[in-house]
Formats: C-alpha cells, structure tokens, sequence
C-alpha cells in the first residue's frame, strides 16, 4: 500500500478519527495532514449566524466540543419543527454536547 500511495497518479484522500494508530510510515506519505477540531469561541457565534441569523445568546459559549456539523444537525431538526427560538436551538446544541460525553465506546466487534 505504500508504494501505491507514492506512485499513484490521482489525489489520495484519507480519513481516520485514529491517526495516532497510523503507522509512522503511513503518515510520512501524507503531503498535507489536516485536523478538523472543535470550534473556537470566536467561531460560535459565526456558526450561529450563519446557521439561525441573528445575534448568538450568551449561554453559546459555555458550550465547548461544538462542530460545524453540530450546527448544521440542529439547524435541519429546527427547520422540521418550524423551531426559530435561540433557546430552545441552544437547548439542542447543549443536547448535541451531551450526547459526546461519557465513556468511549469501543469501535468494531466485541469480543
């Protein structure tokens, strides 16, 4: 697979949330590492505002471990439901929070 990933003519994407698990080697071949992180505090109002408009409320930055994708999950749920109030938005982003606490499950088959 090495050799394959040096020599091939097109681009060669990859994905992992396991890139501590890469082999050195594997990584090496990689031209660009790129990590997708939790959003910034300067970041969530911005995804607010682009999400739901307006002014973001002050309970947003409490909330931490927050995605683009968070955003955009709840803004589909809110649109469902025909849902426009901050708090009640904030309510589910705080769900979403939540919902990536707690232990780690394992990935893959149990033994």
């Amino acid at each position: 697979m090495l050799t394959w990933m040096e020599s091939h003519p097109l681009p060669f994407v990859c994905t992992t949330n396991f890139v501590e698990k890469l082999d050195p080697a594997t990584q090496r071949r990689f031209t660009f590492r790129i990590r997708f992180d939790w959003l910034t505090p300067a970041q969530l109002p911005l995804a607010w505002s682009a999400h739901f408009g307006g002014e973001a409320p002050a309970g947003l930055l409490a909330l931490d471990r927050l995605t683009p994708g968070d955003f955009a999950n709840v803004a589909r749920r809110m649109r469902a439901l025909a849902e426009t109030d901050p708090h009640k938005i904030l309510t589910q982003l705080a769900r979403e929070v939540e919902a990536k606490e707690g232990a780690p499950r394992p990935i893959g088959f149990g033994r």
